[in-house]
């Protein structure tokens, strides 16, 4: 794979560019949490890494709800909430 990536045009640009990259971050090392806390539960849960994964995604983007100006816990749980009864799209 020999692709050059090309430095972002505007600050518009770059802040999509570095919310990729972050939510990337966070969902690689929200894996592993959630898998080492899935052990240490009083009855333990096994999620394997792709179930873990695809959790953390979901849950990233619940915190990235959080985090905007019209989020919250709130909003965030809202989210998870009509993700779990199929009622948003997942992103």
């Amino acid at each position: 794979m020999d692709e050059t990536l090309k430095p972002p045009e505007n600050t518009q640009e770059f802040l999509a560019m570095w919310n990729v990259v972050t939510a990337d971050h966070l969902v690689h090392k929200l894996t592993t949490v959630l898998q080492d806390l899935g052990r240490r539960l009083p009855q333990p849960v096994v999620l394997d890494q792709p179930s873990a994964a695809a959790l953390a995604t979901q849950l990233v983007h619940a915190f990235q709800v959080a985090a905007s100006p019209q989020g919250g816990a709130h909003a965030a749980v809202q989210f998870l909430t009509e993700l779990a009864a199929g009622t948003p799209d997942p992103p």
